[in-house]
């Protein structure tokens, strides 16, 4: 893959290994983005019917490498790939997140016209167990904006401040499910838009709505923590997070911790305790408890009857 400059003017292409139907495109920051694909929903869904499964597990996946600090377009047409997801048949983009460098937030948005498609993004670890599911409860519409059109925008950091740990996110699946493809989005009018920006009263118009769909155009934007000016403190496992959004999922097996998971949990809730930080030694605990460490707790509670 060839690096790209972010400052080249208009549109650029970019072809992954793996992939088809120009997958990814980096696209100047300054160049608004293109139009969402024209085909039919009815047609995009008739598509997805016929189109075989790729593949048998999240490890058969067509994962394509993404360079840190990427920015650009992720196509999911009707010549992607598809997959049996436990919310239903999609078609999908797999990524593999940098696995170094700096901690990055990662910005995602689905761009809207006559049709839009309503995101999930599901995050797995290095053995490609989910960490993390973002759905219809994380991503929010979101009007024009400058060059930006209207669009189902999230947002989400990976911690990369522990470079060697399990908890890792590593990959990236972005598709769709049955529940949203069977919803739309009510998009705000330009003529309120307009009127809006001029301090005036927005016109008592229909706004237009955009029917889910399963294919669309998502726009990917990489910014590493110090461009993106991140407070964060303290390193955060993917496994833990999926819980605090409300994004559980029930369904994946319970992981097998490693030692070095273990230890570094231990290691955590000590120097909690050094600090007098009783909450986030607790935290530490349930975090622990949920990435398979059962035994955290009743560390936990050893440190506190020895103090």
């Amino acid at each position: 893959m060839h690096r790209l400059s972010f400052l080249t003017a208009g549109l650029i292409t970019l072809a992954l290994a793996g992939c088809s139907s120009e997958p990814l495109r980096r696209v100047d920051a300054l160049t608004a983005s293109p139009k969402p694909l024209e085909r039919s929903v009815e047609q995009a869904r008739y598509a997805l019917a016929a189109t075989p499964n790729c593949c048998g597990a999240f490890d058969q996946l067509p994962f394509e490498a993404l360079d840190a600090g990427f920015a650009g377009d992720v196509l999911i047409d009707t010549q992607a790939p598809a997959y049996s997801f436990e919310t239903g048949k999609s078609f999908f983009r797999a990524f593999a997140l940098p696995a170094g460098g700096p901690s990055f937030e990662l910005r995602l948005y689905s761009q809207a016209g006559s049709s839009v498609l309503a995101p999930n993004a599901l995050l797995l670890d290095s053995r490609m167990r989910p960490t993390r599911l973002l759905d219809a409860d994380d991503f929010t519409y979101v009007p024009p904006t400058g060059l930006k059109g209207d669009s189902l925008d999230a947002r989400l950091r990976i911690d990369r401040s522990q470079p060697d740990h399990p908890g890792n996110e590593r990959y990236l699946i972005l598709y769709t499910s049955d529940a949203q493809m069977a919803g739309q989005t009510v998009l705000q009018h330009p003529a309120k838009a307009y009127a809006k920006a001029l301090g005036n009263e927005p016109p008592s118009i229909p706004d237009p709505v955009a029917k889910h769909s399963p294919v669309g155009v998502i726009r990917l934007v990489m910014i590493p923590d110090n461009a993106a000016g991140s407070t964060v403190k303290g390193y955060v496992p993917g496994y833990s997070i999926g819980q605090e959004m409300g994004n559980e999922l029930p369904s994946a097996p319970a992981p097998t911790v490693l030692p070095e998971t273990s230890a570094y949990y231990r290691q955590a809730i000590d120097a909690a305790l050094a600090q007098k930080n009783l909450e986030r030694a607790l935290r530490l605990a349930d975090e622990a408890t949920r990435v398979g460490d059962s035994g955290a707790k009743g560390y936990l509670l050893e440190r506190i009857q020895i103090k």
